[in-house]
């Protein structure tokens, strides 16, 4: 019987995918095997030089980071990004948590893992948008790898004024010490997977895990959904990473974090 409804509804109002509205075919959810597969992948868990990895530079508590996608303007990545905000399409969300973690298991990162731990919305942005993204951004790695999602242990408690149009140091004054741990002896010893949706300078990552590094003996993981491409500047010593401040492209994500 199911079936049958379920040809019915294809019939009259048939799944487009959200990225190239091409119909999809069974076994397909909301994006097309072939777009899925053309998204812009980072690839930084495959890379000895993860450029993600100097955003964090200097934190001892750090263990592995990457990032699924680049977001792009007008590109795959901001339409995707556009639908979880605008659409609260939290479906999405957790197919690309699961997506992502089907790519990076296989290839044994992110290993050891005791909670995952999503970047938490204030409430009353949390009321008003009607769920967290991270946090099913969060459900759909746990599905793959078996961990549990602790959306209560990190607690944000100030709701910051808009990101937009900051440069990279009034982003990192914007987002600090607006975070609390509610119970530091339950992460103590523990190896812990922050998650985020979208990462531009690496701010809002960065007063989470100043704030879980008060914990004894932590271990912080960060996997972000997408990031703002990092350029870097190649010297004799080293190489090092920076985001350009005023960036169109910035200004642009930025808008969407703070939806």
């Amino acid at each position: 019987m199911w079936t049958i409804w379920n040809d019915l509804l294809q019939l009259f109002y048939p799944r487009q995918c959200l990225l190239c509205e091409n119909l999809l075919i069974e076994g397909e959810k909301q994006i097309c095997l072939y777009c899925l597969c053309d998204l812009p992948h980072t690839n930084y868990h495959k890379r000895p030089d993860n450029p993600m990895a100097g955003l964090y530079a200097g934190i001892p508590q750090i263990g592995e980071t990457t990032a699924f996608l680049f977001f792009e303007k007008e590109g795959y990545t901001q339409t995707l990004i556009h639908a979880l905000k605008y659409y609260g399409n939290k479906q999405l969300a957790e197919q690309l948590g699961r997506s992502a973690s089907l790519k990076m298991k296989p290839d044994g990162f992110f290993h050891d893992i005791d909670c995952l731990i999503p970047v938490p919305l204030h409430p009353k942005k949390e009321r008003r948008r009607g769920y967290n993204q991270s946090e099913w951004i969060a459900r759909g790695i746990a599905s793959v790898y078996q961990w549990p999602v602790n959306r209560e242990i990190l607690c944000r408690n100030i709701h910051t004024a808009t990101q937009t149009r900051k440069s990279r140091y009034e982003r990192h004054l914007n987002v600090e010490k607006i975070f609390t741990v509610k119970d530091s002896r339950a992460l103590a010893g523990k190896h812990v997977l922050l998650i985020d949706d979208v990462v531009t300078t690496g701010a809002t990552t960065i007063a989470c895990i100043e704030t879980l590094a008060k914990v004894p003996d932590i271990r912080i993981s960060v996997f972000a959904l997408a990031i703002v491409p990092i350029l870097t500047e190649t010297g004799n010593d080293s190489t090092i990473q920076r985001y350009p401040v005023h960036s169109d492209l910035h200004s642009e994500c930025a808008a969407y974090k703070d939806l």
